[in-house]
C-alpha cells in the first residue's frame, strides 16, 4: 500500500505539468498558418509584445477571426 502511494505521488506532479505545458511563439505561428495567414503577418503578430497588439495585427489583415484570438492567447 505504501509503495502505491509513493508511485501515485511521483506520477501526479508529472501529469499536472504535462497538462500545463507552456505554449509560445511556435504554437501561435502554427495556428495562424493552419488558418491560411501569411507567414510574415503571423510572425509580426505572434512576436508582438501583447495579446491586444497581436490580435490587432491579425484583425487588420483578416478581420475578426476566432483563430486569431486563439493564436494570440498561446503566445
Amino acid at each position: 500500500m505504501g509503495i502505491a502511494l509513493v508511485v501515485a505521488g511521483a506520477l501526479l506532479p508529472q501529469a499536472a505539468s504535462a497538462a500545463t505545458t507552456p505554449r509560445g511563439f511556435g504554437d501561435c505561428m502554427d495556428i495562424a498558418v493552419e488558418n491560411d495567414a501569411d507567414v510574415w503577418v503571423a510572425h509580426h503578430a505572434c512576436d508582438s509584445d501583447s495579446l491586444v497588439t497581436c490580435y490587432r495585427i491579425f484583425r487588420d489583415a483578416y478581420g475578426r477571426q476566432e483563430w486569431a484570438l486563439r493564436a494570440c492567447r498561446t503566445r
